[in-house]
């Protein structure tokens, strides 16, 4: 049985990666943590890869959070920053951070092929998301950053995100795609090799014309990027990086929570913690004949919790041993939606 609390976890940490289905209070559950690590005198940025506005609703932001992280609060020294990705700006700024040629990154950015790939490729939101999270890791101005990943069971594809880019860097469509700029050749040239003249007729012409046009400009770059997701990669996998599970006791959440627990496992990575959210609040049996007698309905309904709270520990002990021997933090259902900082405050203490 493990003597480690949360708390422990997340303050041996640099980075705190929150999973877990929608509708299970994930995003609250994140928010609390980094209120809760800031109050021990951390700096703590938490982030949310959902483009919805949970996460500034929790934090009781009025505001748009955008790609910068903002600063909310500071206390005992701690600091409270947080942010929402957005995946095009991030590439962007990738993109500038590896070359000193403005005319480059101008070719690049402005793109129709690069805007159309940062922003709705299959992958790229995912690999953005690790790009920001290595980011802050590195950034001095934090102690820990706490991700809120989306609600989604492709939350964690992010794991293989700067794998698939450098097995894309690798792949011979893109290396046919470059080989005009380092041949010297013109863009057109590129159009009469079979395979080129096979994708323009599925996309069209100057679907391609754009895409070649982008990997001309992006020459030199790909060594760059191929080293960064290397060091990225190392990010999510090293020992100073956690995974924390949030569920609810419903059997839709559990099952998600079982699916997150295992994929992480493929990885050789284990759940460093779970968080159990909105647990009905065990109020005991009523064995009380006056109250029994005077107000059967009262009792009637407390009893009804009762059985249910049972219920539901009987639905996550399946889950709470897959975990074992991380430590386990039960929630309970809270009367209110955590919409202001005192709300989260409240909570934040559960998890102290």
């Amino acid at each position: 049985m493990t003597t480690e609390t949360l708390m422990q976890v997340a303050s041996r940490s640099s980075v705190v990666l929150c999973c877990g289905s929608g509708g299970v209070g994930k995003t609250t559950a994140s928010a609390a943590l980094a209120l809760a690590q800031m109050r021990t005198g951390r700096r703590v940025v938490v982030v949310t890869i959902d483009p919805a506005r949970r996460l500034a609703d929790a934090l009781g932001v009025t505001g748009e959070l955008g790609n910068q992280p903002t600063l909310l609060s500071s206390e005992n020294g701690g600091e409270l920053w947080a942010m929402m990705l957005d995946a095009n700006e991030t590439f962007a700024n990738l993109v500038q951070g590896y070359s000193s040629d403005s005319a480059q990154v101008e070719r690049i950015v402005t793109n129709r092929f690069f805007r159309n790939i940062s922003s709705s490729l299959g992958g790229t939101q995912e690999y953005m998301a690790a790009e920001k999270l290595f980011e802050l890791h590195n950034d001095p101005r934090f102690d820990l950053v706490v991700v809120d990943t989306p609600p989604t069971r492709k939350a964690l594809n992010f794991l293989d995100a700067p794998g698939r880019l450098v097995r894309f860097l690798d792949h011979r469509l893109y290396r046919v795609l470059l080989a005009p700029a380092r041949g010297g050749l013109r863009v057109v040239a590129a159009a009469v090799t079979p395979i080129v003249r096979t994708i323009a007729r599925v996309v069209g012409a100057s679907v391609v014309d754009d895409a070649i046009a982008f990997f001309q400009a992006f020459e030199g770059m790909d060594e760059g990027f191929r080293a960064r997701a290397q060091q990225v990669t190392q990010t999510l996998t090293s020992p100073t990086t956690s995974y924390v599970v949030v569920s609810s006791a419903q059997k839709e959440a559990l099952d998600e929570a079982q699916f997150f627990i295992n994929r992480l496992k493929t990885e050789n990575i284990a759940t460093a913690a779970l968080i159990i959210n909105r647990l009905t609040p065990d109020f005991g049996v009523s064995s009380d004949t006056q109250t029994t007698n005077n107000f059967p309905a009262l009792a009637e309904n407390a009893n009804r919790l009762a059985q249910r709270a049972a219920s539901e520990r009987l639905s996550i002990a399946p889950l709470v041993a897959a975990v074992s021997p991380s430590p386990v933090v039960y929630l309970s259902l809270l009367p209110h939606d955590v919409a202001d900082h005192q709300a989260l405050s409240l909570l934040a203490d559960q998890l102290s």
